[in-house]
């Protein structure tokens, strides 16, 4: 979908899709809450092509400058999100599959000349364009997650090393953002520097910063090194697995019993603060304060567990 502007995708199973939820431009004011994705990678057998789109993901999110809201997802396929975009929150989720194409994916493939993307952004709550600009990435924030890294197969991992030119890769947890500057690395850049010093120009083409407070990894999943609260647990083996009954779908994992004694910050509205470039706050549709206090099925949170479900 293209221009999702406003627009809230809850309670919905998608699973065994190319890939499952693809926002294509202009994903501002969107919310994608209370799902559940699985299964959406190529099966065992799949013959690739050249082409980094042929293997999938659960959601994408595609040169947009948000603000996008991803909580209180259950995200399971190999590849979790594809993230070539910035502006995005990414709370309350529990990713078993990896981030590709961070920092890559939004150009248009020149030879010749450089060909970045320019796409559109609004004034808050309206269709109306308020500018167009290119994407640095970054402005993205990962919140009270549970990262759980599951086996990688051999046919994915080979076509990520021979095929994608480093975009697509199937570690899970933040580290592919290892060289994104955190806030007060990103200030301190303009401190004391006049704003057209001719020797520091980049500056103002360096990524965007990025935020990380509450997450949790397991199995090896692996966070980024100035994600300085990560708990990384070599303890526990997590497992997880898909039951249906009666055609309804649930997610079965020991994890629950690991965290339910955890208790992390309350994500609001106000902590989230604002996408950089439509300098639009994360909040609902209507201008209203967004509190993350609803778990995945649909419960009022008592505390404030890491991951989709409350207690």
């Amino acid at each position: 979908m293209h221009a999702a502007i406003d627009c809230i995708y809850r309670k919905n199973e998608i699973h065994h899709c190319t890939r499952g939820l693809w926002l294509d431009w202009q994903a501002q004011g969107t919310r994608v809450t209370q799902n559940l994705f699985y299964e959406n990678t190529p099966p065992l057998g799949t013959v690739f092509g050249d082409d980094v789109l042929a293997v999938g993901e659960d959601i994408f999110v595609e040169v947009s400058h948000g603000p996008t809201l991803i909580d209180h997802n259950f995200l399971l396929s190999k590849a979790s999100l594809r993230l070539p975009t910035q502006g995005c929150a990414i709370v309350h989720n529990m990713i078993a599959g990896s981030l590709t194409c961070i920092g890559k994916g939004t150009d248009n493939g020149g030879v010749e000349f450089p060909t970045p993307r320019y796409t559109p952004y609004h004034f808050p709550h309206e269709t109306a364009v308020a500018g167009f600009m290119t994407i640095l990435h970054g402005d993205m924030r990962f919140y009270n997650n549970l990262f759980i890294q599951q086996p990688i197969r051999p046919d994915l991992e080979r076509f990520a090393e021979e095929k994608s030119n480093g975009e697509i890769q199937y570690v899970c947890g933040t580290v592919p953002y290892e060289a994104y500057p955190t806030y007060e690395e990103y200030a301190r850049r303009f401190e004391d520097i006049k704003p057209m010093d001719s020797k520091d120009r980049d500056r103002f083409y360096d990524h965007l910063p990025v935020y990380y407070e509450g997450n949790i990894y397991f199995n090896g999943a692996k966070p980024c090194s100035k994600e300085m609260d990560a708990v990384v647990d070599k303890e526990h083996e997590i497992t997880f697995s898909i039951e249906k009954t009666e055609g309804e779908a649930n997610v079965v994992s020991n994890v629950f019993d690991l965290i339910q004694s955890m208790d992390c910050k309350m994500i609001t509205s106000e902590n989230l603060g604002y996408a950089f470039e439509p300098e639009q706050r994360f909040e609902a549709p209507d201008g209203k304060e967004i509190v993350c206090d609803i778990d995945y099925n649909g419960a009022k949170k008592t505390m404030n567990c890491p991951g989709p479900i409350g207690r």
